[in-house]
């Protein structure tokens, strides 16, 4: 959230799910996206797909913004999330999931306008919106810089906005040329922020499809999220000119430059060798003496073959027996 802030533009709050159907109280079941069961977030994304700010839904444990603790639940998700942003003029799109006429009042009241389909059920809907169209039909009503618009397309389409008037713009569709209210070709255009971020993390995500624990399923997850937001919004917008997949490696091969000094493994010693092995110079050494007449250790590289073979070299620093060709050469370069 420091390195980057969202262009004076548009934002779009909506539901992500990080995939997991383990034991969880609070897991959720969202049947609109691919993987349905899983941990919901509440995002917040630049329609580009910049993820900017999420909260974690943990049931009645949810944490939001103090100052906002005050507000109903679905406007203190709203204004927790757009804490920061507000008295910008940013522009947010929601979905009838958020948005309420007391919400838009508290957006407009903080220079934030705001786009969205509301329910017809939602409090201080006026009575009168209440009538039958036919399809292409509309009819709208304003308070102030707040207009309601219903427009009868498949199915009657409710919208809140503070950009827009009732006009009408003519489009092209495979039936023909049929016309639509300008706030709905809007909301179509800049809502999807989130369903693009997912479908950016859906290709080279860090999580593995078997993690036995939800936190550690979460930790991948934002580890992703960082790598994405960092690409395209960062590197990308910066001149970088690598591809993602080349990205990921360099920024891989980097961090284990950096920090590999510092890595501890605790008293038991891992049967995986160091990271570093890959960028340091590692040689092959015979293994110390013992009381045994030749001292050897089973080499780790036959055995993953489900080979046993013992070698009298090791690594001296991985602490683990290799044969010298080829298997030593296998283990620090792949």
């Amino acid at each position: 959230m420091t390195s980057y802030v969202p262009e004076r533009g548009d934002i779009a709050i909506d539901e992500s799910l990080i995939g997991w159907k383990g034991r969880l109280g609070w897991k959720q079941y969202i049947p609109s996206k691919r993987k349905r069961f899983g941990i919901k977030l509440f995002a917040l994304c630049e329609t580009s797909g910049y993820m900017y700010n999420f909260i974690i839904y943990t049931g009645a444990d949810t944490i939001y913004e103090a100052q906002h603790s005050q507000e109903p639940v679905i406007s203190r998700i709203v204004l927790s999330l757009v804490d920061s942003l507000l008295d910008k003029g940013y522009r947010l799109f929601l979905d009838n999931y958020y948005t309420s006429v007391d919400l838009v009042h508290k957006l407009v009241k903080r220079t934030t306008d705001c786009v969205g389909t509301i329910r017809a059920n939602r409090k201080g809907i006026p009575k009168d919106l209440q009538v039958k169209l036919s399809k292409g039909q509309s009819v709208a009503r304003y308070n102030r810089k707040i207009m309601i618009q219903k427009w009868h397309d498949k199915k009657d389409v409710l919208m809140i906005t503070t950009l827009h008037d009732k006009t009408m713009e003519k489009v092209l569709t495979k039936k023909g040329e049929i016309e639509k209210p300008t706030c709905v070709l809007e909301y179509n255009k800049k809502m999807g922020g989130v369903d693009l971020a997912d479908n950016y993390l859906h290709y080279y995500g860090t999580a593995r499809s078997r993690v036995k624990k939800y936190y550690m399923k979460m930790f991948w997850h934002f580890l992703s999220v960082t790598t994405l937001n960092s690409f395209h919004y960062v590197y990308k917008r910066n001149g970088g000119r690598l591809k993602r997949i080349n990205f990921l490696l360099e920024l891989g091969e980097q961090i284990v430059r950096k920090y590999s000094s510092q890595i501890t493994f605790g008293t038991r010693r891992s049967r995986t060798p160091m990271p570093s092995r890959f960028i340091e110079r590692y040689f092959p050494s015979v293994i110390p003496p013992t009381t045994k007449q030749k001292s050897t250790k089973r080499c780790a590289i036959c055995a993953e073959k489900k080979i046993r073979k013992e070698s009298r070299y090791w690594c001296q620093k991985c602490h683990t027996g290799l044969c010298p060709a080829p298997c030593f050469e296998i283990s620090h370069t792949k």
